[in-house]
Formats: structure tokens, C-alpha cells, sequence
């Protein structure tokens, strides 16, 4: 008890502590938002490998590896397709313990169609992200086809 009140009795180290404290809860922000996808998809899978490896049983695997490799396992095409770790993986937290859970979903549990609320919010989020895509082109397209006109004689 008398380390305890030496160290934090140190105004120095009290501000470490909290800084550290507070990195921590950072860290968590950003995990949550990697899995709610709120980043591009590099960013995600970058976070989302980096929370995975800190556990001794992830630590040695390639990310890039094992999302081509369990394609092969998935019959439902968003999973099928997927290009983020996301896609099969997900935290629940852990209220009680303030602590996050990992979670799969698994071949074959979406094989057998039991996300298909998940897959239908994905194929939207795709949609979406192809329609702005083409909107992006056509937008693009556009500009390029008045500089060439103005530079026509």
C-alpha cells in the first residue's frame, strides 16, 4: 500500500497513468469503429489484425492470408467476396467486465443462411458504395469532356 501512494503521490507519474489510461480508451474507440466498418477497408483490417494478433493464438497469422484462404469455406457471397476481416468477425461488449468478446461468424453457421439480416445491411452498404463510385466516374467523366471542349478549335 505505501508503493501505491509513493507512486501516485508523484504528480509525474499520476499523469503517466492517466495518459496511459486514456490511450487505452482510444484504442478501444477505434477498435469499435474499425468493426462498425467506419474507416476504408484497409484502415479496418489494419486495426482490426493488430486488436487480433495482441492474443497469443492469432499473434503469428497473416490477416491477408487468412481472408483469401476462409473464402473458400463461405457458399453466401457476402462472405464469399469479403475483402474485411469485419465481414466474419465481430467484438460484443462485455458489460460486466468492460471488456470486449470476440466473435466469428462462422462457415457454417452463414452457410446455412442464419446472418442474412447482416448480409442484407452489407449488400446495401456495397450498393451504395458502387453507386457513389459510378456518380464519382460519371462526375469525372463530365469535367474531362468540357476541358476537352474548350480545348477543341
Amino acid at each position: 500500500m505505501k508503493l501505491i501512494r509513493v507512486f501516485l503521490s508523484n504528480g509525474q507519474n499520476a499523469l503517466l497513468v492517466f495518459g496511459l489510461l486514456a490511450s487505452l480508451g482510444c484504442a478501444k474507440v477505434e477498435v469499435t469503429e474499425a468493426f462498425k466498418g467506419s474507416y476504408d477497408k484497409d484502415k479496418n483490417n489494419k486495426i482490426i489484425s493488430t486488436y487480433c494478433q495482441n492474443c497469443h493464438i492469432h499473434k503469428d497469422f497473416d490477416p491477408s492470408e487468412h481472408i483469401h484462404l476462409m473464402q473458400t469455406d463461405y457458399k453466401r457471397t457476402v462472405f464469399k467476396k469479403a475483402e474485411e476481416c469485419r465481414i466474419c468477425h465481430y467484438v460484443e461488449k462485455h458489460l460486466i467486465y468492460d471488456q470486449f468478446l470476440r466473435k466469428t461468424r462462422r462457415p457454417d453457421d452463414a452457410n446455412r443462411g442464419l446472418y442474412k439480416s447482416f448480409e442484407r445491411e452489407q449488400f446495401k452498404i456495397m450498393k451504395k458504395s458502387i453507386d457513389e463510385a459510378k456518380t464519382e466516374k460519371q462526375k469525372t467523366e463530365k469535367e474531362n469532356s468540357k476541358e476537352s471542349d474548350s480545348k477543341a478549335p
